[in-house]
């Protein structure tokens, strides 16, 4: 909780924090202080709206925080002081020694790499977007579904990584991407295994280790319970199935992807279709982006075939090494009546003559 100020010095409100980030503290920079409750709302309403400015900010952010009766009654200058705040974290705080109340130095997002300006409006009104360092940090956002669905897509519009989880979101599911993708990376940010107060490029094997390792235990687990004796729920049962299958679609819509990833004009055209979105890729993309989804690829098809003791096939196929528990329910086939009643007759003859060696041997 923070107190924010309202008409007077006297007159103040506990606000809290609106959306929640799990990372540790003291792992991302920027949420260390007490300045911190006002940065992570800045950096989620920016990825959950999209570009911006810091008045557009302030009134998403307080339009989530409060009704309008509320609102009324805080007075007008309770929206722009809250965009003066934004601005001032964007751009940093300088250290103030002089007078009563110091305040100490706070490291703008601009400087440190976590927003960029997309576009000038006018003198000092900018239109702000967050960049893939601000894009992996927000991973650690507490979302629902509909806010993480807006972040995604958000994200995919400067970054091949967030764009390939929206393509993979909309060809199977987005149930698959979080358990995949969202949920495993959340577990090592709990573990205190991604940490941004290094270079932040040092998390791209630990993000496509977390895939790798989900992907491993997803197999592994078929395979122990095709083996295991034991009854299983039939909810369970149906899920697991569902999962297998998903990455099954997921291998097939990737390999492509994954041959061709050092041409880096293929995965452009293929996650950005229009022109349009091209040109925003190029203009306001992260060259160490291609770098994480390569790493992301890389482990998702090794780990795959490899937990299934196979290399990865050197051309496109359309069989994949599909568990030995999609086969269970197959149906046997029925044979020929012609071809039974044949094999039976020849069964006949065998015992016959095989009763008469006997009764003449003896």
């Amino acid at each position: 909780m923070v107190k924010i100020r309202l008409k007077s010095l006297d007159t103040c409100v506990e606000e809290p924090i609106l959306w929640n980030n799990i990372f540790p503290y003291g792992t991302v920079p920027i949420f260390v202080g007490k300045k911190r409750k006002h940065v992570i709302d800045l950096l989620s309403a920016l990825e959950l709206r999209g570009e911006s400015t810091t008045s557009e900010l302030a009134n998403f952010v307080i339009g989530n925080h409060y009704s309008k009766g509320e609102l009324e009654n805080m007075g007008s200058f309770f929206v722009k002081r809250r965009g003066h705040y934004y601005w001032n974290h964007i751009y940093g705080f300088e250290k103030k020694t002089s007078g009563k109340k110091k305040i100490g130095t706070y490291d703008g997002l601009l400087e440190k790499g976590y927003v960029r300006i997309i576009e000038i409006k006018k003198p000092n009104v900018g239109i702000y977007f967050p960049t893939l360092l601000g894009h992996l940090v927000s991973l650690g956002y507490d979302y629902n579904y509909a806010q993480t669905v807006a972040f995604i897509k958000n994200a995919s519009r400067n970054s091949l990584y967030f764009a390939f989880l929206n393509d993979i979101m909309n060809k199977v599911s987005f149930d698959f991407v979080k358990e995949l993708f969202l949920n495993p990376i959340k577990k090592m940010i709990k573990q205190n295994r991604i940490r941004f107060d290094d270079d932040y490029r040092l998390n791209f094997d630990i993000i496509a280790s977390a895939t790798a390792l989900k992907i491993r235990e997803i197999i592994q687990k078929s395979e122990f319970d095709i083996r295991s004796k034991e009854p299983k729920v039939v909810e369970q049962e149906e899920a697991e199935w569902k999962l297998l299958k998903q990455l099954d679609i997921l291998i097939q819509n990737t390999w492509f992807d994954f041959q061709y990833a050092k041409l880096e004009g293929k995965w452009v055209e293929l996650y950005y279709p229009t022109e349009e979105q091209r040109w925003f890729y190029s203009q306001h993309c992260d060259l160490s982006d291609r770098n994480l989804i390569y790493k992301v690829m890389r482990e998702i098809h090794v780990n795959y075939f490899g937990t299934y003791e196979q290399k990865i096939p050197p051309k496109h196929i359309q069989k994949f090494p599909f568990p030995i528990k999609r086969n269970r329910k197959k149906k046997t086939k029925s044979m020929n009546p012609a071809f039974h009643n044949s094999m039976m007759a020849k069964k006949l003859r065998s015992e016959k003559i095989l009763k008469a060696m006997t009764e003449q041997h003896d």
